[in-house]
């Protein structure tokens, strides 16, 4: 798998878990753990012009039990994307995380924009989840953010970021996108300047890295907004070096779960689940254009 696809597939990968989580662990609002009734949960994107994967169908645990995200995961239903008069049959894989997902094999088949997608999910139980989609316009660059960029010296006094501006072009329909500022790699710096060297990497001097300790581990920030031209902010940026920036024009069922689940409280509220039947959940679809960046130490 080369570096292109490999950081698609994780893209994918904090989509789906970001949502899923909160959920699984759910039972932890539950007075009475020994008489928890698990829920079945749904997490499931469709990229344009991307491969149709990623989809996870788990059950939440009670508070009772250690949490572990492999007994979550439900690796027997038969799960199905229809669209128009083609349907396909998805399958289940893992990988040595134990984090599995279902899947089309045949990776040619990709989704389409402005087009309506069924989801049909049979459980074991006899249980059954459906959900609607439709995917959005394709989005294009109008002006792409700059692939390399130099982190000011003087971090108290921080420039105008003109040099940090881009725009996107604006999906019909689209009235909120996601942004994510993802660090690639954490470690490993030098490696990627020509020539190359040993130098590792480390974090900016953002204050907001500093203060905001409950996502302090985590690579990649997340923001809405409503506009497709963004000056984007230099404390966006978490640690130096390698970086993918990505705008995501999402469909209503994905911005709205997205919200609940990775901006909202603990608890959540199911009227805003997008799939019916014998779970909760998301069944969303978005169209992405992002950029590989590189951002320069202020100073060694």
């Amino acid at each position: 798998m080369n570096g292109k696809n490999h950081n698609r597939k994780n893209r994918f990968w904090n989509l789906a878990l970001l949502g899923l989580l909160p959920l699984l662990v759910a039972a932890c609002q539950d007075p009475a753990p020994t008489d928890y009734i698990p829920q079945n949960v749904v997490t499931a994107y469709l990229i344009v012009d991307q491969p149709i994967r990623g989809i996870v169908v788990a059950r939440s645990q009670a508070v009772a039990d250690s949490f572990k995200y492999s007994n979550s995961v439900i690796r027997d239903a038969d799960v199905r994307i229809i669209e128009g008069a083609n349907t396909y049959r998805l399958q289940y894989r893992t990988d040595g995380n134990n984090i599995g997902e279902y899947y089309l094999p045949d990776t040619t088949i990709l989704v389409q924009p402005e087009k309506s997608y069924r989801m049909e999910i049979a459980l074991s139980d006899g249980g059954r989840i459906t959900g609607q989609t439709v995917t959005p316009a394709r989005v294009a660059w109008v002006k792409p953010p700059r692939a390399l960029l130099q982190y000011p010296a003087d971090t108290a006094n921080l420039p105008s970021p003109d040099s940090l501006s881009f725009e996107w072009t604006a999906v019909p329909k689209t009235r909120e996108y996601i942004i994510s500022v993802s660090c690639v790699d954490s470690l490993e710096y030098g490696r990627y300047l020509a020539p190359a060297t040993g130098e590792k990497n480390r974090r900016t001097s953002s204050v907001i890295n500093q203060n905001a300790r409950r996502r302090y581990n985590e690579t990649t920030r997340w923001a809405f907004v409503q506009t497709s031209k963004l000056p984007l902010v230099w404390f966006a940026y978490k640690w130096y070096g390698l970086h993918d920036l990505t705008v995501y024009a999402p469909d209503p069922n994905m911005v709205e779960w997205f919200k609940q689940t990775r901006f909202g409280p603990n608890e959540f509220n199911a009227l805003l689940s997008t799939v019916e039947g014998d779970g909760i959940g998301v069944f969303g679809s978005a169209s992405v254009v992002g950029q590989r960046q590189f951002l320069l130490k202020n100073q060694p």
